[in-house]
């Protein structure tokens, strides 16, 4: 990165930047470390009121640091208009224990998406982005308790996907908080 431009010059640009739209901060991402650390930066990602940036970054920090309250905060105001971001707060709430709370948003979902199969693509590549971002391995998320209650389909499924709508919110959550 250059030294003529000064750090608080170039947040200030990367988060107007961020005010358009996550997409558009792309190359500054592919650009390298720095660039991508900035970009993830508490200033530029979060006071850019910019949705998708609270969810990638949320559900990244939820992933690699486990379980807070300011990770939730920030999964929790994506989630007003993110889908994913909807699901990862559920799910999120049900692996820290406020299982209650966790189903209530995840039962939301069924709602807002046409069917079933369309509810577990979104967890899928919610699952699929956190395997990416990768994760220490810390299984962090298991300390925590909720959902023990066994579903009525007994996690038996004859047919794809491996899932049923009785047991949604329990696969997925035994998917998420393994990987973390």
């Amino acid at each position: 990165m250059s030294s003529y431009i000064p750090i608080p010059l170039v947040t200030e640009i990367l988060r107007r930047i961020g005010q358009y739209g996550f997409r558009e901060l792309g190359p500054f991402i592919a650009a390298g470390p720095v660039w991508a650390e900035m970009v993830f930066s508490y200033d530029v990602c979060l006071l850019a009121q910019n949705n998708t940036a609270k969810y990638v970054e949320g559900l990244r920090r939820a992933a690699q640091d486990g379980p807070s309250v300011e990770i939730l905060d920030m999964v929790g105001e994506a989630a007003v208009t993110n889908i994913h971001s909807r699901f990862a707060f559920g799910v999120l709430l049900v692996c820290c224990g406020s299982t209650n709370d966790g189903k209530r948003v995840l039962n939301t979902i069924f709602e807002k998406v046409p069917n079933f199969l369309e509810a577990v693509n979104i967890a899928e590549q919610v699952v699929a982005a956190i395997r990416d971002m990768g994760t220490p391995g810390r299984h962090t998320y298991r300390g925590f308790r909720g959902l023990i209650d066994i579903p009525e389909c007994r996690l038996i499924h004859h047919t794809a996907p491996d899932v049923c709508p009785s047991c949604f919110a329990l696969t997925y959550v035994f998917k998420i908080s393994d990987l973390c």
